[in-house]
């Protein structure tokens, strides 16, 4: 009996999923690099500016190279920086800082080039591709995990990564080369998350360690990875189909990664640490107001973060006392704010219990912003724009997502028109701002003068653009009027930074340089005489008084070769009450005093000339000629 012949299975396809951008993967790499580029490729030839001194000019372990990398592992991040100073160089902010990995970058880059004036172009090459790669790793993340299962995901992912790269807001994470700790903790979040989630699928032992290795760098490189201890089981529970407890189960090794960087920094920074500057207004920006006050302000400032995110401009490096004014909760701005922060909670909450990936970019915006708003850790300034690099990632997630679902119901090519005119738009405006951004913080000068003009109530940022003008001054090839210009604006905005604050060591500094220049010898002695009420042993203070006394004896020499040798000796005791102990202005004076004949005095100034240096053969004469005299 014959068999029926097997019917032949035929395969059917599955249909694909449709996709705006249909080039391959690499190409869409290529265009992120390529953008990244664009927008940051200016910022190359800038040197250093704002906090790059504290971190790596002034890092004296960073200074050392290599041999420095065993400091910087054993110490806060801003040790060096206090030390120098004259202060404590341990608990100096709230809770510490320890971020080694930029400062082990700094270090190994110093070892290569050592003080060649292309040190600084070449750090800000390294911020550059290291934003490269932390854009390229958000975009795999987002495109072959977060993303991956639902329709227009990696559209989403693609416009997700190019609304990040391109965002002004970053300006200040990549054009200012201490900002690298930003970077680079992004950049391993993400590759923590992209090998936990591997290693889950795939079982495989690498990709555990790399996800381990990961997420302890994601630590050296910023405090905020520990947010990490809560998104790890969470996107287990989101992605991998587990349950809430097999998600925390599974991510039990990183808890031991933690562990590890509990050990690392408290052998650096110590268990406890409290600021100890709590009388300054700069480091305690809400000395002055109450309880309340501090609480409302410190919602009025998320509800400001939500705006530049959404507006970036204009853009500053500060936003100090008393720029941003405190607040209470009858202000209705605190109360939007506050509205919109509970809104984003209880969404966020609602998309987790629907297993939504969408609650992954909610939480991971809240997270984030919730790291730096003051409400728990104490950050020692206000705000600041480099501080919600983290959560931008959250919000360009919601707003991809939310273009597209827009545009759920148009035809594919008008999908097509309306993505690409938008992306046009919102790209040329961006390069712009970050063109000329990126100029602005070409060095301090620069960046100071032009932020004093965007928060013109900061007292902080005028004592910068003070400081800015008075280095102009100072050029070689300033002619008298430049000179006096430069000086006439710094004198301004040292006195609106005192405006603000009038116990600003920083603005007496300043304004004492001015009134040095400007030949007002005893107002800049009030000034620096101020410094050292408000701050003893502030290390500036000997060079400032080495320098009033220099001025003062010069002075005084003038008027004593001008055929005024009293007046003359009044500008040189003056200059001795700042040098005491240095022999030409002890002889000089005596010398004046020869002149109008009071030879006691004459011979003991003479003699402490001697006295501070035995081999003054001018000295020596003077008191020969004293005994010529007598006899």
């Amino acid at each position: 009996m014959a068999t029926a012949a097997p019917k032949k299975q035929v395969k059917t396809a599955t249909a694909a999923k449709p996709v705006l951008f249909s080039f391959p993967y690499r190409t869409k790499c290529i265009i992120l690099c390529c953008i990244c580029f664009l927008f940051y490729a200016n910022s190359i030839g800038n040197k250093y500016a704002l906090d790059d001194n504290i971190t790596i000019v002034r890092n004296s372990y960073v200074q050392m190279g290599l041999s420095g990398i065993p400091k910087i592992m054993a110490n806060d991040s801003y040790a060096s920086y206090y030390k120098d100073m004259g202060g404590d160089p341990t608990n100096q902010l709230s809770g510490g800082r320890f971020r080694p990995l930029s400062e082990i970058v700094f270090a190994i880059e110093q070892s290569i080039f050592g003080d060649s004036d292309l040190l600084p172009g070449f750090r800000h090459l390294v911020n550059i591709l290291a934003y490269m790669a932390c854009v390229i790793s958000i975009f795999y993340f987002l495109e072959k995990f977060l993303l991956r299962k639902i329709q227009w995901g990696s559209d989403m992912a693609f416009i997700a990564a190019v609304l990040f790269a391109i965002h002004p807001l970053h300006t200040e994470v990549v054009a200012n080369i201490k900002s690298l700790d930003e970077i680079l903790s992004i950049l391993f979040i993400m590759l923590t998350f992209i090998f936990g989630l591997k290693y889950l699928e795939g079982k495989q032992t690498k990709h555990l360690l790399f996800g381990l290795g990961s997420f302890l760098f994601a630590l050296l490189a910023k405090e905020y990875a520990v947010t990490l201890i809560f998104f790890i089981p969470f996107l287990f529970y989101l992605l991998e189909d587990k349950k809430p407890v097999e998600a925390v189960m599974a991510s039990i090794p990183y808890v031991g990664v933690f562990l590890i960087y509990i050990l690392l920094r408290l052998n650096a920074v110590g268990f406890h640490s409290k600021v100890i500057s709590t009388n300054d207004i700069l480091a305690n920006p809400y000395l002055y107001a109450t309880h309340i006050q501090k609480i409302a302000t410190e919602w009025f400032v998320l509800g400001k973060y939500i705006v530049l995110l959404l507006f970036p401009y204009p853009l500053s490096s500060d936003y100090n006392y008393y720029q941003i004014t405190y607040h209470n909760f009858t202000d209705i701005t605190v109360l939007l704010s506050l509205v919109v922060y509970i809104g984003l909670l209880v969404w966020g909450i609602r998309l987790a219990l629907k297993k939504s990936i969408l609650s992954f970019a909610v939480f991971f915006f809240l997270l984030n912003i919730f790291m730096i708003s003051n409400f728990v850790l104490d950050i020692g300034a206000t705000m600041g724009e480099r501080l919600v690099f983290h959560s931008s990632l959250g919000l360009v997630i919601i707003l991809a997502y939310y273009l597209f679902k827009a545009l759920s119901k148009q035809q594919l090519a008008v999908k097509r028109n309306v993505v690409i005119g938008v992306l046009s738009i919102i790209g040329v405006a961006c390069l712009g701002e970050t063109f000329v951004r990126n100029a602005q913080w070409y060095d301090d000068t620069t960046l100071f003068i032009h932020d004093a003009g965007v928060v013109p109530r900061s007292c902080l940022a005028n004592n910068n653009a003070s400081w800015g003008y008075l280095s102009l001054s100072e050029r070689k090839e300033n002619t008298i009027p430049q000179a006096q210009a430069f000086l006439d604006s710094a004198h301004k905005y040292s006195l609106r930074a005192l405006h603000w604050n009038p116990k600003y060591e920083a603005a007496y500094l300043n304004l004492g340089g001015v009134f040095l220049h400007q030949d007002k010898l005893d107002s800049a002695r009030y000034c620096w005489e101020m410094v050292a009420k408000l701050h003893p042993n502030h290390p500036s203070l000997k060079s400032k008084y080495a320098l009033l006394s220099q001025f003062y004896f010069n002075d005084g020499i003038a008027l004593g070769k001008n055929g005024k040798p009293r007046d003359g000796i009044d500008l040189m005791k003056k200059a001795l009450v700042y040098d005491s102990a240095n022999s030409d202005i002890w002889y000089n004076i005596g010398g004046a005093y020869f002149t109008i004949q009071k030879y006691d005095s004459a011979k003991y100034a003479w003699t402490k000339a001697l006295q501070y240096k035995p081999d003054n053969t001018d000295a020596q004469r003077g008191l020969q000629a004293l005994s010529q005299v007598k006899q």
